[in-house]
């Protein structure tokens, strides 16, 4: 079948507990993912990203053409890793209660973000998942963003989706000017003039107490990712390496993939698509249960 062409095979594989069962909800597409518990007082952190092989994550952008995602693919989002990758990110969202992403990764994908994304061949299969497991249709949305300086008018905060935006005193006081309230956004207050460590711990035990987050799928960005592990926040990462090396020298403020052995995370599975042996997919864990 076309779709066993994407279709990540974890050759490695360390992670015994199925909270949504043994089976994926496509067989065809997916192998089972497994999860452990959530903490006592927060969600589980998971992240997914992809990296070129020399480890790059992303840059500062010159312009709208300049897309570290596209390049780091190769240019070709037909490739059958690449398909297997957007699969695999569908799946995490999908057994996710929230997903978050940093104010940056919104601007840069301002229509990408935030739009439904169950409808249609995989999607249906992830949505009857989520019904079978008493999950809302779609997950949370959250977003971290220091300064508030968030353009309302975007997608991701013109649905039904429920948005949840973790910022500062300032950044509250800015997004309620421009009509949070009125958008029903929930804006939840994390430092004064940053979020810190014990704003960014205490919005995430919030999630857990007040909206049922047991599992949280971080899409980035990398600065986001680092502030979440920083904190003992992240658990682990769901990392697509790619074949693509990228000239360093061409771009500024680059982004670079955790040096994972150097800190300590355990390789809990590795796996490739049989079709395109080019990427490989690893999952890191830093928090052990």
């Amino acid at each position: 079948m076309q779709s066993d062409r994407a279709r990540v095979s974890w050759h490695q594989n360390t992670e015994t507990r199925y909270p949504y069962g043994p089976i994926s909800p496509d067989p065809d597409r997916l192998e089972p993912l497994g999860f452990p518990p959530p903490w006592p007082t927060r969600p589980w952190i998971y992240a997914n990203v992809i990296a070129s092989r020399n480890g790059i994550l992303t840059w500062k952008r010159t312009g709208v053409h300049d897309d570290p995602v596209r390049a780091i693919a190769g240019g070709d989002f037909t490739r059958p890793g690449r398909l297997a990758d957007l699969q695999l990110m569908r799946y995490l969202r999908a057994c996710a209660d929230a997903v978050s992403f940093g104010a940056q990764t919104l601007r840069d994908q301002p229509d990408l973000l935030g739009t439904p994304d169950i409808e249609g061949g995989l999607g249906d299969a992830l949505y009857e998942l989520r019904v079978r497991h008493g999950l809302r249709r779609f997950p949370l949305q959250v977003i971290y963003s220091e300064s508030g300086r968030l353009d309302l008018d975007v997608p991701m905060f013109n649905t039904h989706l429920r948005v949840i935006i973790i910022t500062t005193v300032a950044g509250a006081r800015l997004l309620r000017s421009r009509g949070s309230d009125e958008k029903s956004l929930t804006i939840f207050v994390a430092g004064e003039e940053g979020i810190a460590s014990a704003g960014l711990s205490s919005s995430h035990e919030r999630l857990f107490d007040e909206f049922g987050v047991r599992y949280l799928d971080c899409e980035g960005g990398a600065v986001v990712l680092r502030s979440l592990h920083q904190t003992h926040l992240l658990d682990e990462v769901f990392v697509t390496v790619t074949d693509i090396d990228v000239e360093a020298a061409e771009h500024t403020d680059i982004k670079r993939v955790f040096d994972f052995e150097a800190e300590g995370a355990r390789l809990i599975s590795e796996g490739r698509t049989v079709s395109d042996p080019g990427y490989v997919f690893r999952r890191w864990r830093f928090n052990q249960r």
